[in-house]
C-alpha cells in the first residue's frame, strides 16, 4: 500500500522531498485513485465549488478580517478570538485543497494559488507571528493553526513563495518550539508535559516541520518525543492493561482524544516508514495492541459509542457515525503496516462495520466519499475500497460477551442484535467534562446511563443530545438536579469508592454506590447493580435516599424515529402515557427502525410511561455551536417512582412481544439479594451465579450464603460442563488482598490468572487474590467442578 502512496513521475531531489509528496499523497488521495468514479468526481466538484465560492467572498484587500463571517479576532471571550485565528486558516486551507487536488475542476487554478498567498500573508503578518503572545485558547496555537498551515505548506509547495513558507514554519516553531512541553504565552516552555492526543498532534506537527525544512534532526525529535506515549499507565492520562484510555485525568475518552490519537499514530507511522526516520522503538508494537483492544472493541456496527466520547457529544458535526469512521479510517491505514495476524483482524472487522452500518444509505463508501469532510478523506477511502474489493478478507460479526474497563468506569455487553453501553463515574473518573462551552447538560452522562444500541442505528445520533431530557437518561436514577453552567475542567466525581465489577464470558456482575453530591450538589444516593446475563440484563437498585425532590429511576427514555408508527404495550395493553400500580412487563416496538425492546418487572411494582414531543437546539449544550436551529424529537419515557428504596427490571433486548410476555411469567432467573449488604441473582438453569457484595462477609443463593469475601467485591460463578469458573474482581481499587469462599467444592485447577492463590478445593472452595496493581480489573479461575457443594462455615466477617 505504502507503493501506492508515492505519486510516480514527480521528480525526487531527496529524502525529504519523498516524504513531502507522501504527505501530500495523504491530503490529495494516491495516484491510483479512481477520480472518474461517480462519488469522488462528485465529492471533488463539491470541494471545488466551496473553495471557489470562498474565494468570491474573500477580501481581495482584507483590513480586519478576510471573511467577514470568521472575523471574530478580537471577540471579548478570548476562546472565540483564538478559534477565529484557526478558522482563517482551516479555510485557507480548503483553498489550497481544491488547488492542489488532481480532478478538481479548480486544480491548479491560479485565482486559488494567488489568493492562498495573498491569505497567508496577511495572517502571518496580522495574527500569527512569531515572538507575539498568544491569546485564548492555547490549542489554537500550538496545534489548531499549525496543523492548518503546515498541510497548506505542503499543498501548495509548488505556488507558496520560499519567503512566506519560511514565516510560517518560523511562526509555527516559536508558538510551538518542542512537542513534548506545553508552551506559554509568550513561547516559553512551560513543565508541563503533553500528553496522549496533544503529544501526538504536536509530535506530527514538528515532523512535518522538520520534511519542510530538511532537518532530519527536527524529524528524529519528533519521532522520539513519542516514546512515552507506548507505556502504560495506572493513573491519568494514557492506556491503561484494561485497554482504557483516560485524558485530561479523569475523563474516558477514548472515542474523542483518543480518536487524534489512533489517527495520528497511522499518519505518523506511514509517514515515516521506510525512511531514516522510521519509528523503531519496540514498544510501538502495543498500538497494534490497543488498535484491537482499546478501540475494535468498542466500534458498534461502524458507531462510536458516546460514552467514550466526553463532552464531543455537545458537537453535532462530531456525531457517534463521524468518531466511528474516524477510527475505521486509522485502524485501515494501521492494517496497512501491522504484522499479519493484527492486519488481518482489523480487516475483518473493518469489513464487518462497513457491511453493517447501514445509516448513510446502501453504498457505504459512496455515501461516505460524498461527505467531504466528515466522512473519509480520499486517502483513507483507497485504503477501505481496497479491504472491500479484497475477497480475502471476510466481513468478522460483532463479537459477542462482556468487557469491563475498569480503568474508565465503563462496561459493554455485545448479544445477539445489539450492545449494552454502561457510563458510570467514581473517585477516579468524572461523571462528565464541562470545557469551552461544551457539554452544558453533561450532569448524568456518568452516572449510569445505560445506551442500548441495537436495529435503530441512529438511536444516539442526529439530534438525541440537543433533544433528549438529559436529567432522565436511560439507566439512572435521578432526581432531575443538574442546574446552571457547570465549572470548566471541574472534575465531577462521584465520591463512593465501590463502583466496578466482574466479568466471564457473556456474563457480568457490575455496581456503583453512588452519591451526586459533587456532581450535582443533591443529597440523592443509593446503589445500582446491572448483571450482564448474555442476552439481557438485570438492573437493581437499594438503598435510594435523599435528593432534591420526587426520585425515579429511568427504565428507558427512547428516541421515536416514527411516533406513530411506535408501539408500547404495559402488560399487554396499549399505553403511551400514564401510570400502572404493578407492572410486569412491557414491549416497545419502533417499526421504522426494527427496534423492539422488552421490559419485565420481576417483582411488579408502580410504572409511569411518558411520550412527549421535545425540543432543543444544539446552542442549548453547547455555547459554540454553529446553529441555533430548533430540533425536535419524540421520547417514550418508562420510570419507576421511588415510594419504596429499591428496584428491579430485566432488560430484553430485540425480544418480541410474545417472549416479553411469557418472560414475565417464567424469567428463569432468581433475585438472591437486594439490599445494603449484596445484591445478587442466580440462573439456575444455566449454572450461573453473580453477585455484588457492597462490603466484607457474604451473599445469598436460595437463602443460604453462597459466597463469603474478606473485602468488598464482585463475583461470577458458572457451573457447567463438569466445570466451574469464577471471576473476582475488588470495585474499590483500595484493597491489596481478597479472601474469597464459595460454597461449592472443585476437584483440580485447571488455569487460574497471575495473583490466584487456591487455599482449598473441597469441601468449598476458597481463594486468595492480590489485588495490588490490579486497578480493578478482574482475576479468573477454573477447576473441574465436583458434584457436591457443601455451605460455607460462617466466617467472623461474614454477615
Amino acid at each position: 500500500m505504502l507503493a501506492a502512496i508515492l505519486a510516480p513521475g514527480l521528480a525526487r531531489a531527496d529524502r525529504f522531498d519523498d516524504l513531502r509528496l507522501r504527505w501530500e499523497a495523504r491530503l490529495v488521495g494516491p495516484a491510483t485513485l479512481d477520480r472518474a468514479a461517480p462519488e469522488v468526481a462528485a465529492r471533488l466538484r463539491a470541494e471545488s465549488d466551496a473553495a471557489q465560492e470562498q474565494l468570491g467572498r474573500m477580501h481581495s484587500a482584507p483590513q480586519g478580517a478576510l471573511w467577514d463571517d470568521i472575523a471574530g479576532f478580537r471577540d471579548p471571550n478570548p476562546i472565540l478570538a483564538s478559534a477565529a485565528v484557526t478558522s482563517n486558516a482551516r479555510r485557507l486551507g480548503q483553498l489550497a485543497q481544491a488547488y492542489a487536488t488532481p480532478g478538481s475542476p479548480s486544480y491548479r487554478d491560479p485565482r486559488l494559488a494567488r489568493a492562498l498567498n495573498l491569505g497567508l500573508d496577511w495572517l502571518l503578518r496580522e495574527h500569527y507571528v512569531a515572538r507575539r503572545p498568544a491569546h485564548g485558547n492555547w490549542w489554537d496555537w500550538q496545534i489548531g493553526v499549525p496543523q492548518a498551515l503546515l498541510n497548506i505548506l505542503v499543498l501548495g509547495w509548488d505556488s507558496v513563495p520560499a519567503g512566506l513558507r519560511t514565516r510560517a514554519l518560523d511562526a509555527i516553531a516559536w508558538y510551538t518550539p518542542d512537542p513534548r512541553y506545553r508552551a506559554r504565552k509568550d513561547g516559553t516552555l512551560s513543565p508541563e508535559l503533553e500528553t496522549g492526543a496533544n503529544l501526538l498532534d504536536k509530535a506530527l506537527e514538528e515532523a512535518l516541520a522538520g520534511v519542510l525544512r530538511k532537518d532530519g534532526a527536527r524529524i528524529a525529535a519528533a519521532r522520539d518525543a513519542i516514546g512515552s506515549s507506548f507505556d502504560y499507565v495506572d493513573k491519568g492520562d494514557g492506556f491503561y492493561r484494561d485497554g482504557s484510555f483516560i485524558q485530561h485525568g479523569t475523563v474516558p475518552y477514548t472515542g474523542s482524544y483518543g480518536v487524534v490519537l489512533l489517527t495520528d499514530y497511522a499518519r505518523l507511522f506511514t509517514l515515516l516508514a521506510g525512511s531514516d526516520w522510521a519509528v523503531r522503538d519496540a514498544r510501538a508494537a502495543r498500538i497494534y495492541l490497543w488498535a484491537r483492544d482499546s478501540y475494535a472493541s468498542l466500534i458498534v456496527d461502524g458507531a462510536m459509542p458516546d460514552a467514550f466520547r466526553g463532552r464531543r457529544i455537545s458537537t453535532r458535526e462530531y456525531g457517534d457515525r463521524r468518531a466511528g469512521r474516524a477510527v475505521i479510517a486509522a485502524l485501515a491505514e494501521l492494517a496497512a503496516l501491522a504484522p499479519p495476524a493484527d492486519a488481518a483482524a482489523l480487516r475483518a472487522a473493518i469489513k464487518g462495520w462497513m457491511t453493517r452500518d447501514r445509516t448513510g444509505g446502501p453504498d457505504y463508501l459512496a455515501q461516505a466519499a460524498a461527505q467531504g469532510p466528515s466522512g473519509f478523506t480520499l486517502y483513507e477511502r483507497a485504503l477501505l475500497q481496497a479491504i472491500a474489493n479484497d475477497p480475502a478478507v471476510t466481513a468478522a460479526p460483532e463479537p459477542q460477551g462482556a468487557r469491563i474497563y475498569a480503568a474508565m468506569d465503563r462496561a459493554v455487553l455485545r448479544g445477539p442484535g445489539f450492545a449494552a453501553v454502561l457510563s458510570l463515574t467514581s473517585p477516579r473518573t468524572t461523571a462528565f467534562e464541562f470545557g469551552n462551552g461544551e457539554n452544558l447538560k453533561g450532569w448524568w452522562t456518568g452516572a449510569g446511563m445505560l445506551a442500548l444500541y441495537d436495529a435503530d442505528q441512529a438511536q444516539f445520533g442526529a439530534e438525541f443530545w440537543a433533544t433528549v431530557d438529559s436529567r432522565r437518561l436511560p439507566g439512572t436514577t435521578t432526581d432531575g438536579s443538574g442546574q446552571g453552567r457547570p465549572l470548566e475542567w471541574k472534575q465531577f466525581p462521584n465520591p463512593e469508592a465501590w463502583v466496578g465489577g466482574a466479568s466471564l464470558g457473556s456474563y457480568a456482575a457490575i455496581g456503583m454506590a453512588f452519591s451526586m453530591r459533587e456532581i450535582t450538589g443533591s443529597q440523592l444516593a443509593g446503589r445500582k447493580s446491572w448483571f450482564f446475563l448474555n442476552d439481557r440484563i438485570l438492573a437493581l437498585g437499594s438503598g435510594i435516599e435523599g435528593g432534591q425532590g420526587a426520585a425515579e429511576t429511568v427504565v428507558e427514555n427512547r428516541r421515536l424515529a416514527d411516533p406513530r408508527g411506535a408501539r408500547l404495550l404495559v402488560d399487554g395493553q396499549p399505553l403511551v402515557n400514564g401510570a400502572v400500580e404493578r407492572a410486569r412487563w412491557a414491549h416497545l416496538a419502533d417499526t421504522r427502525t426494527g427496534s423492539r425492546i422488552g421490559y419485565v418487572f420481576p417483582q411488579g411494582g408502580p410504572l409511569l410511561v411518558r411520550r412527549e414531543e421535545r425540543s432543543g437546539s444544539w446552542r442549548d449544550v453547547n455555547e459554540h455551536a454553529l446553529s441555533q436551529e430548533t430540533w425536535r424529537d419524540s421520547y417514550q419515557f418508562l420510570t419507576i417512582p421511588h415510594g419504596a428504596p429499591s428496584y428491579a427490571y430485566l432488560l430484553l433486548p430485540g425480544a418480541s412481544e410474545a417472549a416479553t410476555s411469557a418472560a414475565a411469567t417464567s424469567h428463569g432467573l432468581r433475585i438472591e439479594a437486594n439490599d445494603a449488604r449484596a445484591a445478587a441473582v442466580s440462573l439456575p438453569a444455566k449454572g450461573v451465579y453473580a453477585a455484588n457484595l457492597w462490603q466484607a462477609g457474604s451473599a445469598p443463593r436460595a437463602g443460604k450464603p453462597y459466597v463469603s469475601s474478606s473485602a468488598p467485591a464482585a463475583v461470577v460463578v458458572e457451573r457447567s460442563a463438569g466445570r466451574l469458573r469464577i471471576a473476582v474482581a475488588e470495585p474499590t481499587q483500595g484493597e491489596a488482598a481478597i479472601e474469597l469462599e464459595l460454597a461449592a467444592a472443585a476437584s483440580r485447577l485447571l488455569r487460574a490468572s497471575p495473583g490466584v492463590t487456591v487455599m482449598q478445593t473441597s469441601p468449598r472452595l476458597r481463594l486468595r487474590i492480590d489485588t495490588r496493581g490490579a486497578a480493578g480489573s478482574g482475576f479468573e479461575a477454573e477447576f473441574r467442578a465436583e458434584s457436591r457443594a457443601t455451605p460455607p462455615k460462617r466466617r467472623e466477617d461474614s454477615r
